[in-house]
Formats: structure tokens, C-alpha cells, sequence
């Protein structure tokens, strides 16, 4: 098959960094110049293998070196793809939650559905044949999803064709799609509207959801089974699928006073809530689908934020009051207080690792903190950092070994899990400016920040433990944020005016621009597609731009999506379209197709 041989020196779609599941790998080239200077005789005593023990060995290998392979011997060029070896490799570029999105994107849908995605962007039927009838393949999900990201990387330009247009309050989070893409929340004034795709791409109302007051907020669980709003008149309203055709009402939350968040746990099965009322409340769904209130956490004044674990077993709170409570769950399904975290002023954040282990909290008391849970239950203050200048954002790695803080002193603080349980300072990053952000790749090697001194930075964790300066990414203005692409392999950064600049990693572990993307106005925002191959903007010049990467590794416009009111957010689905909210209170969606 083609979707496989992709020479990934280019920099094309197939492209591999560091795997997730071998942290300790060695970025550079090493691996693949072996490959490359060994005779190619010796070829033969891996040809005479048995293939489930081929199979064995490429699946340790990273994508450039199994490309490296396939061009050197042709038998094994033959029996990589026969092993979909390269597709598995791609997929293993990705952070186990992202394999985990894009597997339930392509369970989710039926065998036509998926046809049509790919045929959206190639006419080889044999091609789109061969990929379907692996369907049963607990592989499917790679293969699937490297031959698209291959398919649309040959398109040198898309073709747009609008689905649906559909009225809005006109702000710039008034619509959101499901994480599989298959439904879409609308935000008016008082209500929401739920559509749903139907199989001949077309969008219809599923259920309506009224509320008294104004609408806050719209989020959809995990598993796009049910969707959460939150409103300024204290009203919180949980709505099921009913059926394929319609949505229904589950439950109602009250507070006195502004609902400030709502959020799901990860498996959808509870519900927490915070208020300006100074309380919080977690309900959970019961056997029959109902659901109840489980417990309330009160706090003296404003909560700004009631966040989940991972796991679902706890819950954190941030309060105007000066504090932070933990919340668990007992046996019996009650929940109970497990700690108080005290700041100097209002704490403004308190979230958790990602393994459920750790919390850090934020203040304006400008300090940072870490508590962990002990064998015994109970939680411990692990660290405190501390900021000359307010702290714009505390945010751990996906494996929970290491924190990233940002703050207006200029700098930018990582700190490292130790064997023992404590956390220690393992470097600074500076700044002559306020850092706004300092977020880690999805392969956890890799830090950037991005600062008011009109440059983004790039620290690279070494074997040895500790952190080294790989590139200083330059504007001409404040750059305002700076993110990884899913795949760990790019960087999209936006400064404040009208520029949004995109680099990526070279084998060798250096940075390079790719290109620059530029607006007549202002840009809002910059985002990733699902596969980290392609970027779009949005800008109040009235324009959404798409860029891609090509066959060849290089990044260039694909389409232009123009609204006279401007555009106030553009955005990828997880499974190709793309949604933009316009001033004047309309939502577009547009499907992307080959330019034939």
C-alpha cells in the first residue's frame, strides 16, 4: 500500500519523533544512520526471520528508520507493508490519549462514512478498498489515519464546500463539536441547540435546551454522550442522547449565584459544578441513568474552578476565600473532605496530574503549590514556588513527573518529580518580559514558552535529567502563545498582531521556521489539526487560513475560508471539518476536499 512508504527524512507526514512508550530514546540520527551504513547483505538474516518476529522488530523501530529500510531492500520494503509497520510507527508518535481519540473517532463510524472521508481526498477506489477491508484490524486506526494524513498531504490545495450555516449569539465560543465530531452544541442567548451529522453530511437539530437566564458555557462529555451548560442566573442543565434522533433532559442543577464552571469527569459519569454562591456540587449518574447530587463543597466566597481527576475519585476546588479543598470518594460512593490548601489571596487554579497523584494550585499571592497523595490517603504540601510577578499559568507533563510555571517576573520554572517524592528546581528559563505560558510537548521531552519579549523557547530534556536551550523563536511583536503539535514534531506561535509563525524538529534535534502565516488584522487564533499536519487561522480580516504540509515536508496555504463580519475562532473536527463563529451570529461549517 502507499499510505506506508513515505520517506520521513523530508520531513512528510509519516515523520516520527521520540516514542512516548521509550522516553530515553536519542532524538538524533544515530539510530537511522546504522541503518544506513551497514552492508546491505546483512539484510538477509533479517529476510530470514520469521515474520512474527520481523513484526517484532519493527515495531521497535521509529518511522524514519523503517522508511530507511523500505528504500534500501525491496523484499523488506514488500513485507513493510504487508506488516503496516510504517502506519504503526506513525501512530506511536502520539501520547497513548491521543491514539485513544483517534481509535474511538474511527470506531464511532459506520464502513461508509469512513470511505467518504477518504474519498474526499483521493479517486484511487483500490487504495480506499484495501484500507476498509482491515477494518477488523486492531491496527485500523493507524492505517486509517496515516493514509489520510498522506492522502492530504499530496493536496497542494483544498477544495471548501460549505455544510451547514447556522445562526449563533455571535461570541467566539458559541459553538463546539463532539470529541468524535458526530454532534455540534450552538449557543444563543438562552438556549442551545444540539445538531447532529447525518449520513449524507447535512446537519440537523437533534434537541434544544432552554434556560431562564444567559448562557455561560456549553461542554460535551468525553464519550459525546451528553452535554453540560452553565448559565449566569445560577442554572446548570445535564441533557442525554436519547436516541439517534433526539436529546433529552437528565438533570438540573441550581445555585444562587453565577454558575462560574461546569465540567465532566474524563468517564462522564459525574458532574461538578462551581458558583459564585461559594459552592460547589458534584452529581453522579446513577444505574438507571438518573442523576443525583453526591455532595456539596463550600467555600466563603466565589469558587472560581471545580476540576476532576483523571480517575474520576477526586476533586479540587479554587476559591476567592484563600483556598483550595480536595475532595475524594469514599467506598460507599459519599465524598469527603481530604484537604485544605491555604494560600495569602485568592487562589485563581488548582488542577491535577495526570495520573491523579498530584495538585498544584496558583494564587495571586504570586506563589505556586504542590501537594501529593501519600500511601495513607491522605495529601502533603510537596513544594512551593514562588514568582516575583503574577503567575499566568502552572501546568504539569502528561506523565506527571514534571511542572512548568509562568509568571510576569520573567521567567519560567521547571520542576522535577524525584525518586524519593519531592519536587525540586531542575532550571530557569528567562525572559526579559512577562512569560505568558509554558506548556510541554505530548512526548513530555520537550518545553516552549512564549513571552512579552517577542520571542518563544524551546527546552529539550536530555538523558541525563536535565533541561538545554534548543532554539529562541523570534517576533516582531509579543508573541501570545506558542503550542506543540500532537505529535510533538511542530510548533504553531502567534504574536499580537497579525503574524503566526510555524516550526518544526529536524532529525538532528535543532528547530526550523517553516513558514510564516500573515493576516491583514489581527489574529485570534492558530490550532492544530488531530494529525499535527495541518494549522488554521483565524483573523478579524474577515479570513480563516489553512495551512498543510506537503509530499515533500514543506508547509504552504491550502484554502482560505473568507466572511465579510470577520472571524472571531476557527477550528478543526476531529474528523476533517472545519467550524468558524463569525460577529455577525453565524456558524460555518466547511468540508475539505482534494482540488481535483
Amino acid at each position: 500500500m502507499d499510505c506506508i512508504n513515505s520517506d520521513a527524512r523530508t520531513g512528510g507526514p509519516l515523520s516520527s519523533t521520540t516514542d512516548e512508550s521509550r522516553p530515553g530514546t536519542p532524538s538524533g540520527t544515530s539510530a537511522s544512520r546504522d541503518v544506513i551504513e551497514c552492508d546491505k547483505n546483512e539484510f538477509s538474516l533479517l529476510l530470514h526471520l520469521p515474520p512474527g518476529e520481523q513484526s517484532r522488530i519493527f515495531t521497535c523501530l521509529r518511522a524514519h528508520d523503517i522508511a530507511q529500510l523500505s528504500r534500501v531492500n525491496s523484499r523488506i520494503n514488500n513485507r513493510l507493508k504487508n506488516d503496516d509497520a510504517m502506519a504503526r510507527a506513525w501512530y506511536r508518535q502520539f501520547a497513548s490519549t491521543h491514539q485513544a481519540l483517534l481509535k474511538t473517532i474511527v470506531t464511532t463510524k459506520d464502513k461508509e462514512e469512513l470511505q467518504k472521508w477518504l474519498q474526499r481526498f483521493t479517486k484511487d477506489g483500490a487504495l480506499v478498498k484495501s484500507i476498509m477491508d482491515r477494518q477488523a484490524s486492531i491496527h485500523f486506526p493507524a492505517l486509517f489515519f496515516s493514509t489520510l494524513t498522506k492522502l492530504m498531504s499530496e493536496c497542494k490545495t483544498f477544495k471548501l464546500e460549505t455544510k451547514a450555516t447556522l445562526p449563533c449569539n455571535g461570541g467566539a465560543d458559541s459553538a463546539t463539536f463532539s470529541a468524535d465530531g458526530c454532534y455540534l452544541v450552538n449557543t444563543g442567548y438562552k438556549t442551545v441547540e444540539i445538531y447532529g451529522r447525518e449520513s449524507d453530511g447535512s446537519w440537523e437539530a437533534k434537541g434544544t435546551i432552554c434556560h431562564y437566564g444567559q448562557v455561560m458555557s456549553v461542554t460535551f462529555s468525553a464519550d459525546s454522550r451528553y452535554v453540560l451548560t452553565a448559565t449566569y442566573e445560577g442554572e446548570t442543565k445535564i441533557y442525554g442522547r436519547k436516541d439517534e434522533r433526539s436529546w433529552e433532559e437528565k438533570a438540573t442543577i441550581s445555585h444562587d449565584e453565577w454558575v462560574t464552571s461546569a465540567t465532566f469527569s474524563t468517564d462522564g459519569r459525574y458532574v461538578v459544578t462551581a458558583s459564585a454562591d461559594g459552592r460547589a456540587k458534584i452529581y453522579g449518574q446513577e444505574d438507571d441513568e438518573t442523576w443525583t447530587e453526591k455532595a456539596i463543597i463550600r467555600h466563603d466566597y466565589l469558587v472560581n474552578t471545580a476540576t476532576f481527576s483523571a480517575d474520576g475519585r477526586y476533586v479540587v476546588t479554587a476559591d476567592q476565600d484563600n483556598k483550595a479543598k480536595i475532595y475524594g470518594i469514599k467506598n460507599d460512593g459519599s465524598w469527603e473532605e481530604k484537604a485544605i490548601i491555604t494560600h495569602e489571596d485568592s487562589v485563581e487554579s488548582a488542577t491535577f496530574s495526570a495520573d491523579g497523584r498530584y495538585v498544584v494550585t496558583t494564587s495571586d499571592d504570586r506563589k505556586v503549590k504542590i501537594y501529593g497523595l501519600e500511601a495513607d490517603g491522605s495529601w502533603e504540601e510537596k513544594a512551593i514556588i514562588t514568582h516575583n510577578g503574577e503567575v499566568n499559568s502552572a501546568t504539569f507533563s502528561s506523565d506527571s513527573r514534571y511542572l512548568a510555571t509562568a509568571g510576569d517576573d520573567g521567567r519560567a520554572v521547571i520542576y522535577g518529580l524525584n525518586k524519593d517524592g519531592s519536587w525540586t528546581e531542575k532550571t530557569t528559563i528567562s525572559h526579559d518580559g512577562w512569560v505568558y505560558s509554558a506548556l510541554y510537548s505530548p512526548d513530555n521531552r520537550q518545553v516552549v514558552t512564549c513571552s512579552q519579549d517577542f520571542t518563544a523557547k524551546i527546552y529539550d530534556l536530555k538523558d541525563d535529567g536535565s533541561w538545554e536551550e534548543k532554539a529562541i523563536l523570534s517576533h516582531e511583536n509579543k508573541v501570545y502563545s506558542a503550542k506543540f503539535s500532537p505529535d510533538s514534531r511542530y510548533v504553531v506561535t502567534r504574536d499580537e498582531d497579525d503574524t503566526v509563525k510555524i516550526y518544526g524538529q529536524k532529525l538532528n534535534g535543532s528547530w526550523e521556521e517553516k513558514t510564516t502565516v500573515s493576516h491583514d488584522m489581527d489574529i485570534i487564533s492558530a490550532t492544530f489539526s488531530i494529525d499535527g499536519r495541518h494549522v488554521i487561522t483565524a483573523s478579524v480580516d474577515g479570513t480563516a487560513k489553512i495551512y498543510g504540509q506537503t509530499s515533500d515536508g514543506s508547509w504552504q496555504e491550502k484554502a482560505i475560508i473568507s466572511h465579510n463580519a470577520g472571524i472571531l475562532s476557527a477550528a478543526f473536527s476531529a474528523d476533517g471539518l472545519v467550524l468558524t463563529i463569525h460577529p455577525d451570529g453565524m456558524v460555518k461549517i466547511t468540508e475539505l476536499k482534494m482540488n481535483e
